[in-house]
């Protein structure tokens, strides 16, 4: 696979030398633009993903509504009494 994408290159640079230095830097914008469209949309499905999963989680979280603490302290405090001489 790696070898036949070095072989297309190898036989596309031909051409990127008879190309002229204007149609050589509209292929570049173009690439570039493809390029920024799709690291665009990469991260447009992301956010929508993150989104998703933080609404997830948060309907989940729902289970546990009805519940409360308790109002007792988990670490009781000790009370030192001295001893009557």
């Amino acid at each position: 696979m790696i070898s036949a994408v070095v072989l297309l290159l190898l036989l596309l640079v031909g051409q990127a030398e008879a190309l002229g230095e204007p149609q050589l830097c509209y292929v570049l914008d173009a690439i570039l633009f493809l390029y920024g469209i799709v690291l665009t949309l990469l991260y447009c499905r992301l956010k929508i993903q993150m989104r998703k999963a933080v609404a997830s989680f948060e309907k989940s979280d729902a289970i546990y509504t009805g519940l409360s603490t308790r109002n007792q302290e988990t670490y009781a405090t000790l009370k030192h009494e001295k001893p009557q001489q």
